[in-house]
């Protein structure tokens, strides 16, 4: 909820292109520092999950990207680019009563993501600041792990590309004529995935990256 109040406070900021009417840049291109979303839901996880077993539904990462922006339509300018976010993290090992003498030792799962994003934005304001909307489908990699217990052998997923949807929204402003400061708010929609002998079958999820830091033009 708070990353779609976000989004609106964002289209509600588009005016701001009255303050000028100098066009964006041909291009721009984003490198940040990123809080990048991990899959959680069944079947993005290697072995079953032992009641509150703790999983890492977010991780440190990067994200970056290029956008071109090759045409004006009245307010708007239109955007084509690609981003890539990455990040990786892991939970926390549990130990769950079983009965009055036993206990379980659950494992420490482990997950990475590499999100490749391509998308086309619409976008609304002028050289020195504005603010996105954007949407594209891209490919993301996922891979996970969980740790050896007691009772338990390691266990890794094979590495696996899926189709993901992508959308979101962000805003770029410029201090100096070349260097600025932007965010991103992105979305990644993930299908739901049909099992092998090698992978689980995997339930439709959603995860949420944010990232912010420098813009140059």
């Amino acid at each position: 909820m708070r990353a779609a109040s976000l989004l609106l406070v964002l289209l509600a900021a588009a005016p701001a292109a009255a303050q000028t009417r100098e066009r964006l840049p041909w291009f721009a291109v984003d490198v940040h520092a990123a809080s990048v979303g991990l899959p959680t839901a069944e079947g993005w996880i290697p072995v079953a999950v032992i009641g509150d077993t703790p999983l890492a539904g977010r991780g440190l990462g990067l994200a970056g990207g290029a956008t071109v922006y090759p045409f004006k339509l009245g307010i708007m300018t239109l955007g084509v680019g690609a981003s890539v976010s990455m990040g990786k993290g892991k939970g926390e090992a549990l130990t769950i009563a079983t009965g009055s003498t036993t206990s379980v030792t659950t494992p420490v799962f482990h997950t990475g993501v590499l999100n490749v994003m391509p998308h086309i934005s619409a976008n609304f304001g002028h050289k020195l600041g504005w603010s996105y909307i954007s949407a594209g489908v891209g490919t993301t990699r996922i891979q996970a792990s969980a740790d050896a217990t007691d009772t338990l052998p390691q266990v890794v997923l094979p590495d696996t590309w899926n189709s993901a949807l992508n959308f979101g929204g962000g805003a770029r402003w410029f201090m100096k004529p070349r260097l600025g400061f932007g965010f991103d708010v992105r979305f990644v929609k993930l299908g739901s995935r049909s099992g092998t002998v090698e992978i689980p079958a995997a339930k439709r999820t959603q995860m949420v990256t944010f990232s912010a830091g420098i813009t140059i033009q």
